[in-house]
């Protein structure tokens, strides 16, 4: 009765491995290409900024203003997020920088989120161009 059972469950392991073979055959080895490379990247020349937040009556921050951006920075995307206690993200947002001669400034007024201010520990800025 010993020898059947092992058997028995033997040959089930041995339809179980033959199955998942099966199946693994019928996966397609075709796929899109992927590849690692390298590319130049720019910037267009901030070294600093400064930022100015407007909150309204209920503590939340309805707008960022961000000056001293290089002329060169004009025609892309600026992008801000608030940060929290322990590096938390709390809400970001962005707008497209516009034409300017010297430096530009941006305001930023759409928010992922309702960003209360007093929770804001800092801003992350980045610039991104196209």
């Amino acid at each position: 009765m010993r020898f059947l059972t092992k058997t028995i469950a033997f040959a089930f392991l041995v339809a179980a491995a033959f199955a998942g073979c099966a199946a693994a055959a019928t996966l397609a080895l075709a796929s899109s290409s992927l590849a690692a490379g390298n590319a130049t990247v720019s910037s267009c020349g901030i070294s600093s900024l400064t930022a100015t937040r407007r909150v309204d009556n209920s503590g939340n921050v309805t707008r960022v203003d961000v000056a001293n951006l290089p002329a060169a920075c004009a025609g892309e995307t600026i992008q801000i997020t608030f940060v929290g206690a322990a590096s938390v993200s709390l809400g970001s947002g962005s707008t497209s920088i516009g034409n300017c001669a010297v430096t530009c400034s941006a305001a930023v007024t759409s928010f992922s989120s309702t960003v209360s201010a007093p929770s804001v520990a800092s801003y992350s800025f980045s610039v991104v161009g196209s």
